[in-house]
Order: C-alpha cells, then structure tokens, then sequence
C-alpha cells in the first residue's frame, strides 16, 4: 500500500554549515513575519486578503532591495515555502480549525525551514545535500518499507540545540494480515488502557520519573545571569532532559499501538476532550504525562495503512457506570470506587475493565448498524440503533466546572 508520511533522521552539521543554517532559520522567520504583517495591513486597510501568488510576486521584488540583499544567501525555494506556510495558517484560520497566525522568534523551542526541491539523499553513505551548502550533512536513520518519491525535507534544530531532517514522501509498506479481533479500550492513568479481555498496561509516567532532575535543572537556570553563557549552557542542560522525557514516551506510545494494531481488527475507544480534562488542576500534569491525544492518534494512521478500523464513540456514554452483564445503570460512581458490584445481578466489577467491555458492545453495535466503515469512525448514543443499556437523561454526565468526568480516569 502507497502510503505518504515522513522519516524523521538526525543530521551532524560542521561548525560553517551551522552559521549558514541559522542564515536560513532567521530568513525564514523574516519573510513568515514580514508577510504576516502585510497580510494583516492589507486586510485591516482595504478588507482584502492577500494570496500565495501575490506574497510569492512581492518577494521576487523584495529581494531586489540592497537593504534585503542578504535574503540571496539563503535557498529561495525556503523562503517561498515559509510563505506557502503561512499561507496554510491562514486557511485553517479562516476555516476556524486553528487560531490567528503568531509571529515567530528567534527564542521558539524549534527553528525550520524547508527545502521543496532539488536536494539529494544517499541512503547508502547516510548524507544529504541540499541548495546553498556546500558539503552534504552526514545523518542518522532509517525507515520501513519501500521509499517511492521524496517530497519534501524540512530541516530543524530543537532546544537542545540538536539539527533534524525531516523527510516527507511517499512510501510502499506491506500491510499487516487480518486477525478478526475485535477489543474495546479504557484510557485511563492508574493504568494508560485497560482493555475488554482484562489486559491492563501500565502507565509508566516518564515524566515524574525525571521530575526531580527537571527540578534540580529548573532552578540552576533561574540562578543564571540573564544573557551569560552559563544561563545558556544551563538552559540547553533543561531542553535536553525534556527532550529525553519526550523520546522515551514516544517510543513507548510506539510500541503500545503497533501491538494493538498488529493484534486485532476492530480498535473501539471513546472520544475524550484532553484540552477541558487538564483544566482540573490535580490532574492536569498526570494527563499531560499520560499522552492520551498521542495515543489515539498514532492508533488512527496506523489503522489507516494496515486496513483496520477505530471507531471512537460518543464521551458522553456512561461506560464505567454501566454493568456489562446486565446493563443496570449506577446512578452514581464515585472516583474512588476502583471495583463495585452491580445491585440488579450481584456481579463484582472492576471498574475500568467493565468500561471496556460496554466500549466494545458500544462499537460492535456501530459495526451491526452498517456505520463502521472506516479507520475513524466517530457516532453519537442516538445514532447508534439497537444500543444495549438505557441512554436516558439519567444515563448522561455533564462536564464538571474543573472539566473532568469521572468514567474516563
């Protein structure tokens, strides 16, 4: 199956290579800026709103300016593409899936730009050449499957101060063979899932593993003299330990979903709304940590490439408070309760393990009703016919002031 997505591969730039990098990452800065500005004069001045084309036609004579001169030492490719970026931002504004663009700075956690065309990768020697430098990066990586065209590369450099190459194309991958395996999924923080056969994984919670030394580095940073070379020594010290963090859960994240895919079919989990959970200000490191959003979305594209589906259903649906041999209905239940028994049929439940057997009944009820048809496929309680257990007023939880419901934790 074609599939497109990007391989992302450490480069080791040499000393040169890093000054004219940092030429490139502060161009492109300049022009997304200057043309954000623009754009915004223009709308505000005569109620119209510059496209790609005509940013693309001015910056042609912007380069033009002595003033601007030094814009030509850096791949003119980048600095169309960081307008075309831009451009992308505002559509998505327009369309209101994402806010009104923001100027960059120099202080951003990541410095990039792109490189559309006319660069060479040498999978063999590990290099990669692009306009305007003169020797090839040496870089660090691999991938999956069969590499048909490459797109793009974006290049960049973390906090840490470590440079990336990101390579966007179009690859050939063998997808996974049908297993017929359907399983329903709790996320949850005690455990990160609890699945319906009563499989729990376990949370590793990176981040409060390290929390103590982010700490420790948090406060030798606030002790720095503003400017000095040790603040910046100190600094790099902090990015390099959350960069650590974020590898480590990534990679966990990784390896819990490709397991899930590799093992079953049919994927059911429920809709969960991260941004209002981590309102509540108990929980909002341990959800943060948890990566609940990274989860599902590695679960999404995966499915994609290898033929599965996952269907999220509805966040309202009462999954913990429902019992799933009878389908009573608790009136209440409280957080705390980790194991109840149902008083209509005396079954003994542990919590999260019940919430994933009524998400998996959840789901097979979409699939019956002829809607999962897709990797994502999203249903609310009323538009799922034939549902087992009451969805009546009482069946409902509203969203607590602090944004966090008790079924999903």
């Amino acid at each position: 199956m074609l599939v497109h997505k990007a391989v992302k591969v450490q480069i080791y730039p040499g000393e040169s290579s890093k000054e004219l990098l940092a030429k490139h990452f502060g161009a492109r800065r300049f022009i997304y800026n200057k043309f954000l500005e623009i754009r915004k004069k223009e709308y505000e001045e005569n109620k119209k709103s510059l496209n790609y084309y005509a940013c693309s036609a001015l910056l042609t004579k912007m380069k033009k300016d002595p003033s601007l001169a030094w814009l030509k030492e850096v791949n003119t490719q980048s600095l169309h593409a960081a307008i075309k970026d831009l451009d992308r931002a505002f559509d998505l504004f327009f369309r209101k899936k994402a806010k009104f663009p923001k100027f960059k700075t120099k202080h951003d956690a990541v410095q990039s730009f792109k490189v559309p065309q006319h660069f060479k990768i040498d999978w063999n020697k590990k290099t990669l050449k692009i306009p305007k430098f003169k020797k090839p990066f040496k870089f660090r990586g691999s991938y999956s499957g069969t590499l048909v065209k490459v797109n793009s590369v974006t290049i960049s450099r973390n906090a840490s101060g470590k440079y990336f190459a990101s390579i966007q194309g179009e690859f050939e991958i063998e997808r996974k063979p049908s297993t017929g395996q359907v399983i329903g999924i709790d996320l949850g923080i005690k455990s990160l899932l609890v699945d319906s056969n009563g499989t729990k994984i376990k949370n590793e919670r990176f981040l409060r593993r390290h929390l103590k030394k982010l700490r420790y580095l948090q406060r030798q940073l606030s002790k720095k003299e503003k400017g000095s070379r040790s603040r910046n020594k100190a600094k790099i010290r902090l990015a390099v330990q959350y960069q650590k963090v974020f590898n480590q859960r990534n990679n966990y994240l990784h390896q819990v979903s490709s397991k899930l895919i590799d093992e079953n079919q049919v994927i059911v989990l429920e809709d969960l709304v991260v941004k209002n959970m981590v309102k509540n200000r108990e929980l909002a490191q341990a959800i943060s940590d948890v990566s609940w959003g990274s989860l599902v979305s590695m679960l999404k594209y995966k499915a994609a490439w290898h033929n599965r589906q996952v269907i999220v259903i509805d966040r309202w649906y009462p999954s913990s408070k429902t019992c799933s041999s009878c389908y009573h209905l608790m009136s209440s239940l409280d957080l705390h309760l980790r194991e109840w028994t149902c008083p209509a049929c005396g079954t003994h439940h542990d919590r999260d393990v019940n919430a994933a057997k009524n998400i998996l009944r959840y789901g097979l009820n979409i699939l019956s009703s002829g809607q999962g048809t897709g990797s994502d496929v999203k249903q609310k309680p009323e538009e799922a016919p034939g549902l087992l257990g009451s969805m009546s007023p009482e069946g409902t939880r509203r969203v607590s002031p602090q944004g966090v419901r008790n079924e999903y934790i």
